[in-house]
């Protein structure tokens, strides 16, 4: 698979130039790079996505992109996962207003955020949260709002996102979030360091490295939810 670029959306406090920034980069690169298929082969290589009769697209799934990422994370290089780490449900919402009375009300946290696909703490202390984001495009927009409301609460000092380019959105699971579905919001979230006092987040962008129409290569599969389910429920 390949590392296209990663963009750092803010950075408060000189997290960037820190050693555990630089170290935690290149390992998760190094875990992209990792994934391959067929297995052994080197290079991420994908079917790409046919029109099957009655107009249903046939695409690879993401599972197997995600398992593999976090299998190289902890099995192969030796990273510590901490664990599902979750946003208090108790922690303070800013007044807003009510209209038309004009009271200032502050609206209680009924839901939890989950936590995070990967959370670790470097060698110099720093907690770092990355998200593997081959969910649907919803999913995209909640991983970054979570990596941010943490970053400004002080769990985390770095947050990544890392989700596919639009070319390898192509080719998986219909709606799977990607750069191009996010770019238009890209200054909303930049806009939060504001109220970070120290902290880093950034967007990991990943790609297939080939594509094949050979039929011995099997589509990766896919998954049994949302809109994996609905899609293969349409094939043949």
């Amino acid at each position: 698979m390949k590392w296209l670029r990663t963009m750092v959306l803010f950075d408060k406090g000189g997290v960037i130039s820190s050693a555990d920034w630089q170290t935690v980069h290149s390992s998760y690169v190094q875990a992209i790079e990792s994934i391959d298929h067929p297995v052994g082969s080197g290079t991420l290589t994908l079917r790409e996505k046919v029109k099957l009769p009655g107009g249903q697209w046939q695409r690879n799934g993401v599972g197997y992109l995600r398992t593999r990422f976090l299998h190289s994370m902890r099995d192969v290089q030796g990273w510590r996962a901490e664990g599902s780490v979750d946003l208090p449900r108790d922690r303070e919402q800013p007044p807003i207003q009510l209209y038309p009375s004009l009271e200032s009300y502050r609206e209680p946290i009924t839901s939890d955020f989950g936590g995070f696909d990967f959370m670790t703490t470097a060698a110099g202390g720093t907690r770092i949260a990355i998200e593997w984001e081959t969910g649907n495009i919803s999913s995209s927009h909640r991983s970054m709002n979570k990596l941010a409301i943490a970053l400004s609460s002080g769990i985390i000092e770095i947050g990544v996102l890392i989700l596919p380019s639009r070319a390898l959105y192509e080719h998986l699971t219909d709606r799977i979030g990607n750069i191009g579905e996010l770019s238009g919001y890209l200054s909303m979230w930049e806009g939060l360091k504001a109220v970070v006092t120290r902290g880093l987040l950034a967007i990991t962008v990943v790609e297939h490295d080939a594509l094949t129409r050979n039929a011995d290569l099997p589509y990766l599969v896919v998954g049994g939810d949302g809109r994996a389910r609905e899609g293969r429920s349409n094939l043949p």
